[in-house]
C-alpha cells in the first residue's frame, strides 16, 4: 500500500502545475523612487497633487489645497498591488509616451508627469492634459491613479467645457 502511495506522489510531483507570468519587479533601493504621478492645479483653485511610490511599496501621496493647507498620506501597497501597477506599467510600455505639442493646447492646460524608474527602464513622461485623456497614456494614467486613488487629471479647463 505504501509503494502505491509514493508512487501516486512521485507522479504528483513530476506534473507541472500552472504557472503564472512572473512580474519583473523593479531592482532599485528600497528608498528609490520608483514611480512618481505630479499635477499642478491650473489657476490656483484646483489641488496641486504629487505621489512618489517607493522600491519598499510605501507611497506618500502630497497635496496642497486653493487655501494653501497640506495634507499628506503614507500607506504601504500590498505585495500583489504593487506587483500588478509594475506589470500593468510594463505591458503598457508607458516609458514610449511623447507628447505632441511643445505649447499647450489651451491657455489653462497643465501638464502632469509621469516618473517611472525600474532599474532596468527609467523615464519621465510629461503630457498636456488633454493628451493624458487619450488612448495609451489614458492607461498609463489611470493605472496609477488607481493605486494613489487622488485622482487622474485636474479637471477639464473651464473654457473648454466639452471635455
Amino acid at each position: 500500500m505504501c509503494r502505491w502511495w509514493l508512487l501516486g506522489a512521485l507522479l504528483l510531483a513530476g506534473c507541472e502545475g500552472r504557472q503564472e507570468a512572473r512580474v519583473v519587479l523593479p531592482d532599485v533601493e528600497p528608498s528609490e523612487v520608483v514611480v512618481s504621478w505630479g499635477m499642478v492645479g491650473r489657476d490656483g483653485s484646483r489641488d496641486t497633487m504629487y505621489m512618489e511610490l517607493l522600491g519598499d511599496r510605501r507611497m506618500a501621496i502630497t497635496t496642497k489645497r486653493p487655501n494653501g493647507n497640506m495634507v499628506q498620506v503614507q500607506r504601504e501597497l500590498s505585495k500583489d498591488q504593487y506587483a500588478d501597477l509594475i506589470d500593468q506599467l510594463r505591458k503598457l510600455d508607458c516609458c514610449s509616451l511623447e507628447s505632441r505639442s511643445k505649447t499647450a493646447p489651451s491657455p489653462l492646460e497643465s501638464q502632469p508627469e509621469l516618473a517611472i524608474n525600474f532599474g532596468d527602464v527609467e523615464c519621465q513622461i510629461a503630457l498636456w492634459d488633454s493628451e493624458w485623456r487619450l488612448g495609451r497614456a489614458r492607461e498609463c494614467g489611470f493605472a496609477v491613479a488607481q493605486v494613489h486613488g487622488g485622482g487622474f487629471l485636474p479637471d477639464p479647463p473651464a473654457a473648454d467645457p466639452a471635455r
